[in-house]
């Protein structure tokens, strides 16, 4: 009748622990544990001390309970970590990798508008076009505080194209080999940033008029990248550029400009 019994509770026991959903948490199916291990126990314990009592003395019983409890109490444990590794991995969330970890490439190429404006020293006026091929590297994981947290990024900027004309018609090549960019965490897709640099810049006739055709560079500015496909998509930008003689001439007028760009960018985390 005791048998009977052990066998019922143990099949009410199994069932509840089939039934429970995989998803159940290692709080769960540690909970089960007791009910799994009173299920082995009464399986083969029982029916163990009842065939050893008939053949063995009392004392022989009492030795096998005591070398297979143990057994049983380390299953549960086992059971245990079973249950918890069977759970599908679409239950798991694993994170999304990051977008621009350290040691993360960028290259992109981009085309941009300027039109000068009078600021201290400049007149204002001036119009020109410049394109720009840009290698980044992103050197800083996350840091700072608040909608502040971002990425530093080190760039390198090829002007192979610079048009001039509104008081001429200069063409020149540019180079910019020291360039901070501020990649701020992620918003979804889109991916802001803030940039400052300089370089130099060299063109077939003086700008601004009556200076020299060789000029130092810097810029400041905003910008988005949006994300289309993969790693890769949209950026766009604006800056304050400035073209300036760094004071090597008697008159230094310099250029201040508003310049907005767009372009194609890719991201490469290998």
């Amino acid at each position: 009748m005791a048998s009977d019994s052990a066998r019922c509770r143990c099949t009410t026991t199994s069932w509840i622990t089939a039934g429970s959903a995989p998803s159940a948490s290692d709080a769960r199916a540690m909970w089960l544990m007791p009910h799994v291990w009173l299920c082995l126990k009464r399986m083969t314990g029982e029916l163990t001390e009842a065939a050893s009592s008939v053949s063995n003395p009392p004392s022989a019983s009492i030795g096998w309970n005591v070398a297979t409890r143990p057994l049983y109490r380390a299953a549960g444990p086992v059971l245990a970590a079973l249950l918890a590794t069977a759970r599908p991995a679409v239950a798991q969330n694993p994170a999304p990798p990051a977008a621009m970890a350290v040691g993360t490439t960028e290259w992109s190429l981009t085309a941009g508008a300027a039109r000068g404006i009078a600021l201290l020293q400049s007149s204002g006026g001036e119009r020109y076009a410049v394109t720009h091929l840009t290698w980044g590297r992103v050197l800083t994981d996350l840091r700072g505080p608040g909608w502040v947290r971002g990425r530093f990024e080190w760039t390198v900027e090829l002007a192979p194209l610079f048009a001039e004309w509104s008081s001429g018609r200069a063409r020149g090549v540019g180079l910019s080999p020291l360039g901070w960019r501020w990649n701020l965490a992620p918003r979804g897709r889109a991916m802001p940033f803030a940039e400052v640099g300089g370089g130099a810049l060299w063109t077939s006739a003086p700008i601004p008029d009556g200076t020299t055709g060789s000029n130092f560079t810097s810029y400041a500015g905003v910008g988005v990248r949006l994300l289309t496909r993969g790693a890769s998509g949209l950026i766009a930008g604006y800056r304050l550029h400035h073209i300036s003689n760094g004071n090597r001439l008697r008159r230094n007028p310099g250029v201040n400009a508003h310049m907005v760009s767009i372009g194609w960018t890719a991201l490469d985390g290998r």
